[in-house]
């Protein structure tokens, strides 16, 4: 048996938890001169349905917070996915 990485873990930096999402955070460090360095977050937005929320649960199992927390940035984008 295969087991794939789930797409809520591919190419993450961090992975939490909202009451109805499973969001992936991407974040990057941009230096603009004008602006100094600041954090934008890349965020996908996946519907919590019974099966993500099992693979979510055995990945993180063993966090101390089961939902994790999101990293705070300056700017951010957000797509959802059903």
């Amino acid at each position: 048996m295969i087991i794939q990485k789930p797409d809520f873990c591919i190419d993450a930096d961090n992975v939490y938890r909202t009451e109805y999402y499973i969001v992936k955070q991407r974040v990057i460090l941009r230096n603009k001169d004008a602006c100094g360095n600041f954090l934008i977050s890349i965020d996908t937005y996946y519907a919590r349905d019974d099966e993500r929320d099992y693979v979510y649960e055995t990945l993180f199992a063993d966090r101390k917070n089961i939902d994790g927390k999101r990293i705070k940035t300056a700017m951010f984008t957000r797509t959802y996915v059903d």
